[in-house]
Formats: structure tokens, sequence, C-alpha cells
């Protein structure tokens, strides 16, 4: 099982509070369950999962409410040293430079 993180940004209006839960609740899936995720910061996970970068972005995309149009995430395999974005990410080159991939 692979490493990850994912940092993402839920737009705040009238759908807010539903994409919020299922974006968490298609989280908690592919971990193996919320005991087994950190979140203790705002908007960011940390966990163990099956899968790349972009497989568990397209998860979290497709099992969810996350709206591109409004919400951004990141998803970055530990392991493999690899990110998968969706949404409007505006400092694209910024990120990889600070990542280093």
């Amino acid at each position: 099982m692979a490493h990850f993180i994912v940092t993402f940004r839920i737009e705040s209006n009238s759908s807010y509070q539903s994409r919020y839960e299922s974006f968490m609740k298609k989280a908690y899936e592919l971990a193996g369950g919320s005991p087994k995720t950190w979140e203790e910061t705002t908007s960011f996970l940390s966990f163990q999962a099956t899968g790349s970068a972009d497989s568990i972005r397209d998860s979290l995309y497709l099992g969810s409410e996350f709206n591109a149009i409004w919400d951004m995430m990141v998803v970055i395999d530990l392991d493999a040293r690899k990110k998968a974005t969706k949404g409007d990410v505006k400092y694209l080159s910024t990120l990889t430079s600070n990542l280093g991939f």
C-alpha cells in the first residue's frame, strides 16, 4: 500500500456541506476507515491506500460530489513521488518546484 497526502479546497456555497461530506466519505472508504486517516489540520488528509496518485484522485472525484468547477484537490503519492490534481490549481509550477516532482 502506498502513502498518500491529499490537500483540498471545497468552495463555500449552498452545496458545500454535501460536497464536503461526500468527499470525506470517499476518502475514508479509500483509507479503510476514519481511524486510519490523519486529518487534524484543515483540508488535509494522510492515509495509506492501494493505487496511484491518479487513481486516488479519480476515485475521490468520481466517487463523491467534488465539483472541479468550484473545488480543487492535490493528491500526492509519497512513495512514487507523483502528484495528481483536479480543479483549478493556479500555481501548479510553484507546487511542482516546491515538491521537486
